[in-house]
């Protein structure tokens, strides 16, 4: 699946969720995505980084995408930045596995976030 491909299975579910997809770039065995969010508040909304991992788990057990690097950008509807989050490869690749349960991976993915 290409980047153009893989951005517009993302948006479809994402959309309905407040969480809209400004950006996503595939490169050295990273994927970057760039989001906004309409959740009020500061920070990253702990529940839209979640529905962002969880689609792209979906998108791998549908064999529609391989594991890589997931790094995070969350913006306000402004455009301005409310902090970073990341998935690492290997953390995934034991998900996808059943060596790491969801609230693991999950937990993981949390503990990154970096508030702007």
């Amino acid at each position: 699946m290409d980047q153009q491909e893989l951005r517009e299975r993302l948006e479809q579910r994402l959309m309905s969720h407040g969480v809209y997809v400004t950006a996503l770039e595939a490169d050295g065995g990273t994927l970057r995505v760039d989001y906004e969010t309409a959740a009020p508040g500061d920070g990253v909304p702990h529940r839209e980084v979640g529905r962002v991992l969880n689609r792209l788990l979906d998108l791998q057990a549908d064999g529609e995408w391989e594991p890589t690097n997931v790094r995070g950008t969350v913006a306000d509807l402004d455009g301005n930045r409310r902090g970073t989050w990341r998935a690492d490869e290997e953390w995934l690749v034991a998900h996808d596995r059943g060596e790491l349960s969801d609230v693991e991976l999950s937990q993981r993915v949390l503990d990154t976030i970096e508030e702007a």
